[in-house]
């Protein structure tokens, strides 16, 4: 075994396509892994050079927009560009500015029921949140939001309220590769 620290750590997250919207009404996407839930509360880690820390201290709302692991290439043509203009010095060697990611991505902006920001048509989930706090932590900010919305498709659900895992095929980023998540193992004794 080696010891050692890399540079980055992302172990193996689901993608979100995090839609968020600035004071103007203007929508962005912003494909982010950083995120974990518990109950109907997340928390996401966003840089600060990113649009969509600007547009979330403007318009505090978003939607999680989960894609299929069948989405990857989507997910991909989007994510070389930035709503940011002009693009920051430190993004400027990888990055280009585009105004419209629904559009690169062949994405479709569909209108959300209790918040600003559209949600993604192509996405079979999407959840609708509102921030609830910000935690700066110089470079990025830790945003806390309480989701007040979930849209699912019909397959996807079971008993009436839980996302039926069996037929859920997640999108996974794992040190920077794109997966889907292979067989089912097992059930975990809380379900039993």
């Amino acid at each position: 075994m080696q010891s050692f620290l890399p540079n980055m750590f992302y172990y193996g997250f689901p993608v979100v396509l995090l839609s968020t919207m600035d004071d103007k009404g203007r929508a962005n996407i912003t494909p982010i892994t950083c995120t974990f839930t518990l109950g109907t509360n997340a928390v996401i880690a966003l840089v600060k050079l990113n649009q969509a820390y600007e547009n979330i201290k403007a318009v505090p709302e978003a939607v999680f927009n989960l894609p299929t692991s069948q989405m990857w290439e989507q997910v991909e043509a989007i994510a070389p560009y930035t709503a940011k203009d002009p693009v920051p010095a430190q993004k400027a060697a990888k990055y280009t500015h585009t105004d419209d990611k629904f559009a690169l991505g062949g994405f479709t902006p569909l209108a959300s029921e209790k918040v600003r920001p559209p949600r993604i048509a192509q996405c079979p989930i999407q959840a609708e949140a509102k921030v609830v706090n910000i935690i700066d932590r110089n470079g990025y900010v830790l945003v806390e939001l309480e989701f007040v919305q979930v849209h699912a498709e019909d397959n996807l659900v079971m008993d009436g309220d839980k996302i039926n895992p069996l037929n859920w095929d997640p999108l996974i980023y794992n040190f920077k590769h794109y997966y889907s998540i292979g067989e089912h193992k097992g059930l975990n004794f809380t379900i039993k």
